[in-house]
């Protein structure tokens, strides 16, 4: 294309021409999307726009060429991106990834805080959304066998409508007029020591350095909009109560290119009667009638079946003279190790019951039985 039929590189981009290099990627990453070959298949013109832009931003992206370029007009840059191109236009997220380093960059603000200030002048790191924390109840079954299940989160995403500008047009978004694009003002104050000049957040931009003409109509200018999210959890075997399971990447996402933060899920188990929990050790205290605490005899006992992944019972023998709060261990019917292999026992503890009421006939026996006891 000769420079006669070129259009100006920033009316291209639709950037001002004191536009920041964050501003000429914010406007080519949502262009190029809009244009790609790939993405617009009923456009004849789309490759032809496609490596218009692309020749516009090697230009602007470039300080030393945007110099030239500013100064001498087309004249004072040598590009030509058909020729660049003409064994074939690479596919969106190739390109992307190879200007961009993951196929993205940072946005112009965090809401949710992250690495450093928002000074400009300061070196530009990633932004690291904020953590979600939440809480799930699981029965005891859940707990002692492990779960996999879906739940639903809310998290704070970049507004696709605007690619997390917060702006209905990229060239509505200003250098802010109060503090120049710097976020940062001076402000002074007299005291009785003298005048003390500090550094503030500027009132104007809320620090971001810039201002919003016409704010997204999605996300009424705030960036972010909140998505409702469905993700897959697993509990693994033998968590414990209050324990905070982290799914990473699944919390807020603050930019396009920001580093989405994580989940921690607060596991809450709900009580079981027949079990107490102590490590990796379970106790259950079982009835044991007292002629069978006396001469012995079997009782079944709730116990973890890891097997079938349920709560079964098992037949237990009662030896003779068995007292109350005597204790019986099952080995590996406990509960299994986070770490590791393997499972802590199960105690089953004695509760002797002795009859409030009993007949006369039963008294009898009763009386002859201590009397052949003392025999």
């Amino acid at each position: 294309m000769s420079s006669k039929n070129k259009r100006d590189y920033y009316d291209v981009l639709g950037v001002e021409k004191d536009a920041t290099e964050n501003d000429i990627k914010l406007a080519y990453r949502r262009l190029a999307r809009k244009y790609h070959p790939d993405l617009n298949k009923n456009d004849p013109k789309a490759k032809e726009k496609f490596i218009e832009l692309q020749e516009g931003y090697e230009v602007l992206s470039d300080a030393e060429k945007r110099q030239n370029y500013d100064q001498y007009g087309f004249s004072g840059v040598d590009i030509n991106m058909s020729d660049f191109f003409s064994g074939g236009i690479p596919g969106i997220d190739e390109l992307l990834k190879s200007i961009f380093g993951g196929g993205g960059f940072g946005g112009i603000g965090d809401i949710f805080g992250g690495f450093g200030g928002r000074n400009r002048r300061q070196t530009q790191r990633r932004v690291v959304g904020q953590d979600i924390e939440d809480i799930i109840q699981i029965n005891f079954t859940d707990a002692m066998f492990g779960l996999k299940k879906d739940i639903f989160i809310e998290r704070y995403i970049p507004c696709s409508d605007c690619e997390g500008t917060g702006a209905q047009d990229p060239k509505s978004i200003k250098t802010c007029p109060e503090c120049k694009g710097a976020g940062r003002m001076r402000k002074m104050t007299q005291s009785g020591f003298g005048t003390i000049i500090r550094e503030v957040e500027c009132y104007n931009c809320s620090g971001m350095g810039k201002i919003i003409g016409k704010k997204c109509k999605t996300c009424k200018g705030r960036k972010v909009i909140l998505e409702r999210k469905k993700i897959h959890i697993k509990i693994p075997p033998g968590v414990e109560n209050g324990v905070h399971l982290k799914v990473q990447g699944a919390g807020h996402v603050p930019s396009v290119n920001a580093i989405p933060g994580d989940l921690y899920l607060g596991i809450k188990i709900k009580p079981n009667k027949r079990f107490i929990r102590r490590g990796n050790d379970l106790y259950t205290k079982v009835d044991i009638d007292i002629v069978s605490a006396i001469i012995g005899g079997k009782i079944k006992v709730p116990t973890l079946d890891s097997k079938n992944k349920k709560i079964t019972e098992k037949e237990l023998p009662v030896p003779p003279g068995t007292q109350s709060g005597t204790e019986f261990r099952i080995k590996n019917r406990g509960v299994s190790y986070l770490r590791g292999t393997g499972r802590g026992d199960q105690y089953i503890i004695a509760n002797v019951i002795i009859p409030k009421k009993i007949s006369k006939e039963q008294e009898q026996l009763l009386l002859k039985f201590r009397e052949l006891n003392k025999t």
